[in-house]
């Protein structure tokens, strides 16, 4: 008979006549008492009646403290470990060994005594037929899984030797209550084990490769970058500038269009260009520095402005025309009268102060 049959009858049995499925649905403590019931049925010929089948929920102290002086106590191994307990009282024992030696269970309460290894090998194939029915009695219920591949194993002596080998978690405890149908006999069945934890798979999203060279680039790419271009810078008297005005032609001596220099925003020089322009706008190219010449300058006149420099933007100069050098005299003598008006044309409407 398969495991899908069994499940079938078992709920078939425990179903009221007339009745569907959907009516009459098979819950954990009916599965319970028809998995004991089949159970001692089958291997001893005992024929008993669960009267009430009780759940709850405790720590491990609070299960030991459950648990009565008078029980056997059997461990129950998962996986070669030990998990759990299924205990078995005076007179459920008394009932199994009468029923193995005598064929009946007597009429008297049985006699009080310790268990022995005798009365667990005689309960053996009772409690491991029970453990065999009960995963299948009890699948479709709150009890399902609970179980699994749960086996009996070696007799515990005491519940003090219990609480020193189990693991400290939540225990379900479930007691069934027997009725050995003789004399007003009742018996009790304890089964002991781990509440079962519903394990959640985390799905774990695969890391995204970087490339970190690229990621950096990107990064200083867009970075801000301010840059001062300084064409010259001297001193200039109070005088001087306060007569300044639009058209205002200053001489500067000894500048050239590649005296610009490029500085950080303290002060650092970072790179040498040449002043130009871009779609009518100055703009400066970078370039090598000029040699250095060796020349006469002229003595510095009064009519000087203060220092020009600026922020200006800095563009792509391949494709553009550069700014003519300004007319000869600049190298020697600075910048002549009569050219001013070149001069004036770049220095005209200037952003810079």
């Amino acid at each position: 008979m398969t495991e899908s049959t069994q499940v079938t009858l078992l709920r078939r049995m425990t179903r009221p006549q007339g009745q569907e499925a959907t009516v009459n649905p098979l819950t954990s403590s009916r599965a319970v008492r028809l998995a004991l019931t089949k159970a001692a049925n089958d291997t001893v010929g005992l024929v008993l009646t669960v009267q009430s089948v009780a759940e709850e929920t405790t720590d491990l102290d609070d299960m030991l403290g459950s648990l009565a002086d008078d029980l056997m106590l059997v461990a129950l191994q998962r996986a070669d470990h030990l998990v759990g307990l299924i205990a078995l009282d005076l007179e459920m024992r008394a009932a199994v060994l009468e029923m193995e030696t005598m064929g009946a269970v007597l009429a008297q309460p049985a006699e009080q005594r310790v268990p022995t290894r005798t009365d667990k090998m005689l309960c053996d194939p009772l409690v491991a037929a029970f453990l065999a029915a009960f995963p299948a009695a009890v699948a479709g219920t709150a009890l399902e899984g609970w179980i699994d591949g749960v086996i009996p194993g070696d007799r515990v002596e005491t519940v003090r030797a219990a609480g020193l080998i189990l693991a400290d978690c939540t225990y379900r405890i479930v007691r069934l209550s027997v009725d050995l149908g003789v004399a007003d006999r009742q018996a009790q069945v304890v089964m002991v084990l781990p509440v079962v934890q519903e394990v959640t798979e985390t799905v774990v999203a695969p890391q995204e490769t970087v490339d970190w060279d690229a990621t950096f680039q990107d990064a200083v790419s867009h970075a801000p970058a301010c840059l001062t271009a300084l064409l010259h810078r001297f001193p200039v008297s109070l005088a001087t500038a306060q007569g300044l005005q639009v058209g205002s032609v200053l001489p500067l001596p000894g500048c050239t269009v590649h005296s610009v220099r490029l500085l950080s925003p303290d002060g650092t020089g970072v790179a040498q260009a040449k002043l130009g322009q871009v779609g009518g706008y100055r703009a400066v190219r970078l370039e090598a520095a000029p040699a250095l010449q060796l020349t006469d300058l002229a003595e510095p006149t009064t009519h000087i402005v203060p220092p020009m420099s600026g922020t200006m933007d800095m563009a792509p100069m391949d494709d553009a025309p550069a700014l003519a050098d300004l007319p000869g005299g600049l190298e020697q003598q600075g910048i002549a009268p009569d050219s001013m008006p070149d001069m004036a044309d770049i220095l005209h409407d200037s952003d810079i102060p």
